[in-house]
């Protein structure tokens, strides 16, 4: 079958090796204005790129580690199934075309005919049947209009105060503390046992934290007052507008003259100071858990920023005072993630209410010894025909230098499938690992080489213990979420440490709903 390109009224044939070539990973239509980004302008982050609205549709010569809010997308670069793009594309349910292998980058046959600033509508079935043609920005606005998903009401529970230690929290807790922090709870629960840590112990803060400091600093209140009834806010093209707002507001939250609450400080310190290594407390990660994050059909991912809390440097532990100033900077910082341009621009087109974000802090132990890191999703995405039925799939880099989901230029993950008895998924016994990519960084996590790496970067072991704790935890969060969804899957993020057993040892740290 040939690819139908359609430029202006124009219907073009491309040849079926063009087609082979020209990849959709994810389905949909949009309407909107092309806008080329040169790889410089994505590692700068230029003033291009940060001008994308909901009605643009960048073409990347280089993947980006945050995507705004956009109408689609095209890669010149080639795209992993976890990668940044593919995760944000079909969290929105928006049109994502990996055309990396077309001839002629920019100028291959599916866009030449297109200049920067065009507008035009894409429209993507699977690899065979793509379309592209030219439209018009009224076109591009009035779709943006109707596809807003309907309103939705945000829950949040401000009676709750003090703080939570995982072990208590349950994924109730959610309209407490937020489901990032609920759900670690949760998992811990299932999964820990006496003789093995999976999920390390921590704490949660509530969102009522989060709003105490907002009605403590009256200038900040009246900042994000502001913003909530500003028009100008709402209007799509305005992004530089609305990105200085924020900023501004950002910048007030985080000044060391705003005030965090004392009693909230002496109740954190000294639960903190129990976690320690090496005879010193531990650098925590302080990881945003908002009301706004795993609803249905909208996880939030990499809408807020984590933050690490360093209690110790050079390996000595700070004096109190230093320990507070530091933690409270750090508090901060998480709430004031509330109010990126990112987050902000994704609740708008989801049609989710501003001031009903909440911010609650989902508090662990930072890794210290980390021998890889990586996603993986508890059903066969692989899109492999060598491999049907059930399974898990798993993509890992090794060390913490290189993100799995915001790939640097150059670097390749390693992705694997493990195939399993639909039956028995917890029979690890029958479980097939298929190696389908190997990264390319060395063995010391750093050096990326020319030629891909064959020292693997998960032991078999690993895996396979990695893929039972996660579909043991599917079994269980499947009761809670999708008793009536017989795809029900879970995404969660994994790392591999031996700070604390001297040996290499597989722990989760997150686990939401995958959205498919």
């Amino acid at each position: 079958m040939l690819l139908n390109v359609v430029v202006g009224m124009a219907l073009l044939a491309v040849a079926p090796a063009v087609q082979a070539a020209a990849k959709v990973m994810n389905p949909g239509e949009a309407y909107g204005q092309l806008v080329y980004l040169s790889a410089s302008d994505v590692i700068s982050e230029s003033a291009k790129y940060k001008s994308l609205t909901p009605v643009s549709i960048p073409v990347w010569a280089e993947l980006p580690t945050d995507m705004s809010v956009v109408a689609g997308s095209i890669t010149l670069k080639q795209q992993n199934l976890l990668s940044h793009v593919q995760l944000k594309s079909r969290a929105r349910h928006t049109p994502n075309l990996d055309i990396s292998d077309l001839e002629g980058g920019a100028q291959n046959a599916l866009i030449k005919n297109f200049v920067d600033g065009a507008w035009v509508h894409m429209l993507l079935k699977d690899d065979a049947h793509i379309l592209i043609e030219a439209s018009t920005e009224a076109q591009a606005q009035a779709f943006y209009d109707r596809s807003k998903p309907a309103l939705i009401t945000l829950r949040a529970d401000m009676t709750a105060t003090g703080v939570f230690r995982t072990q208590d929290l349950r994924s109730v807790d959610a309209i407490r503390v937020g489901s990032k922090a609920a759900n670690y709870g949760e998992l811990a629960d299932v999964l820990n046992t006496a003789s093995r840590t999976v999920v390390r112990p921590g704490f949660g803060i509530p969102f009522s934290a989060y709003q105490e400091f907002v009605d403590a600093n009256p200038k900040v209140k009246a900042a994000i007052d502001s913003i909530l009834s500003d028009p100008l806010m709402n209007r799509v093209a305005k992004v530089t507008y609305r990105d200085a707002k924020l900023k501004a507001l950002r910048d007030m939250m985080t000044s060391p003259d705003s005030v965090v609450s004392d009693k909230l400080v002496d109740d954190l310190l000294p639960r903190f100071d129990q976690l320690r290594s090496g005879g010193v407390p531990r650098k925590l990660k302080l990881r945003s858990s908002t009301n706004s994050e795993d609803l249905p059909n909208f996880n939030g991912a990499g809408l807020y920023d984590s933050y690490a809390y360093k209690p110790s440097k050079d390996g000595k532990e700070k004096k109190p005072e230093k320990k507070r100033e530091a933690l409270k900077e750090t508090l901060r910082q998480v709430w004031a993630s509330v109010w990126n341009l990112r987050a902000f621009d994704e609740r708008a087109y989801f049609r989710i209410p501003h001031a009903q974000v909440k911010m609650g802090i989902q508090v662990n132990p930072a890794f210290g010894n980390e021998g890889a890191d990586g996603v993986i999703v508890t059903k066969n995405m692989s899109g492999d025909a060598r491999y049907p039925g059930p399974g898990v799939y798993i993509e890992t880099q090794r060390g913490d230098k290189y993100s799995v989901t915001n790939p640097a230029p150059t670097i390749k993950p390693t992705k694997i499938l493990v195939s399993i008895d639909g039956t028995q998924p917890l029979n690890q016994d029958l479980y097939q690992i298929h190696t389908l990519q190997t990264s390319n960084v060395a063995d010391d996590g750093e050096t990326i080489l020319p030629q891909d790496n064959p020292t693997p970067v998960l032991r078999d072991e690993e895996i396979k213990d990695l893929a039972f704790q996660v579909l043991k935890a599917q079994e269980h969060f499947k009761k809670i979420y999708g008793a009536n969804n017989p795809n029900f899957a879970l995404d969660l993020e994994f790392k591999v440490d031996s700070e604390d057993t001297g040996n290499r040892q597989v722990y989760l740290k997150q686990a939401r709903p995958y959205i498919d």
